[in-house]
């Protein structure tokens, strides 16, 4: 019956929510990776499980094998002077809640202010932030569910608005086969206060993927469709579908050292310029695990002259407990 009424609460939640395409939303900057791990496998990957606190980015159900409390902190060298990131910590609560709470952050950097004949009046700058509290628990055997929610605060110059979102999640794994299949349910909310004229609509995104581990090899492969609740198919209808697909593979995902790629179709897509440009979409990064701690790095390619750098650095506090 649990299980009915949160299939129930997903359905309602897409039905109401209207399909966006890019550049017709608020806050787009929730479609941005702030994991290391999951923006090297081409996205926000909704079935593969990191082990550790930063899944909650992908897929909130994905938070289940902290080892009791973990905390971790994201940053991101994005695009000219632009910088984003998070601090999240998780803990568990009793012998299955899992609770993960955090602040995201984002920084345009600094901008000259004109008036209209080119003077210069000063300087101003613009910020967003996000501040999330998450929980995931098992609700059948092999199937887990989880919730973020959170509140959004956006400062653009002398414009402010104020928001909330909530992000959904399923989990069901068959761990004999190494098998899991994930469903997320992305930024369902609401703007509460608008910039200026009127309220916008947040950048829903329904994702839908399965991953694999090889049972014979240190190989995982995922399979990701995204933005399943605007399936815009037009005159190339090939170059359509495929927009929505994201391929991503690992390389000893279970050991201390593993290795990741993946490929984003619609970033390839609406970033290609010529066979001079054959990169966008590309990503690619580590992932060093020890007892203690963890160090990740990935590197998205968007075009020749511009890379986004993303690092991550966990502790995972109850290994330091003296047994």
């Amino acid at each position: 019956m649990k299980l009915f009424y949160i299939i129930l609460l997903l359905i309602v939640n897409s039905v109401c929510s209207f399909g966006q395409v890019g550049g017709e939303s608020i806050y787009s900057f929730l479609r941005l990776n702030m994991s290391s791990n999951y923006a090297s496998l081409g996205g926000f990957i909704p079935s593969a499980d990191m082990r550790g606190v930063n899944s909650v980015f992908s897929n909130p159900a994905l938070v289940d094998s902290l080892d009791n409390m973990s905390a971790s902190l994201n940053y991101i060298s994005y695009v000219s002077d632009i910088n984003y990131g998070s601090m999240l910590y998780g803990a568990k609560v009793g012998s299955d809640l899992m609770i993960t709470g955090g602040v995201e952050f984002l920084n345009y950097g600094d901008f000259e202010e004109l008036d209209d004949v080119g003077n210069q009046l000063g300087t101003f700058n613009c910020k967003e932030h996000v501040l999330f509290v998450s929980f995931s628990r098992n609700i059948l055997k092999n199937l887990r569910f989880g919730a973020t929610f959170s509140t959004i605060f956006s400062h653009l110059e002398t414009y402010r608005s104020f928001g909330i979102a909530s992000h959904l999640g399923l989990i069901y794994k068959i761990d004999n086969q190494k098998l899991t299949f994930g469903f997320s349910a992305m930024n369902l909310g609401c703007q509460l206060t608008k910039y200026a004229y009127e309220r916008e609509k947040l950048p829903l995104d329904l994702r839908f993927g399965i991953s694999k581990i090889l049972l014979h090899a240190p190989l995982r492969f995922s399979f990701t469709l995204h933005d399943l609740q605007c399936p815009k198919l037009d005159d190339d209808f090939m170059r359509s579908f495929v927009n929505h697909i994201i391929l991503s593979t690992e390389l000893f995902p279970e050991s201390p050292v593993s290795v990741k790629a993946g490929f984003n179709f619609q970033t390839h897509n609406d970033l290609y310029v010529s066979d001079l440009t054959p990169f966008p979409g590309f990503s690619f990064g580590v992932d060093v695990r020890l007892k203690r701690f963890s160090v990740q790095y990935s590197r998205r390619c968007l075009s020749p002259a511009a890379s986004a750098n993303f690092f991550t650095a966990e502790i995972f506090i109850s290994n330091f407990a003296v047994r």
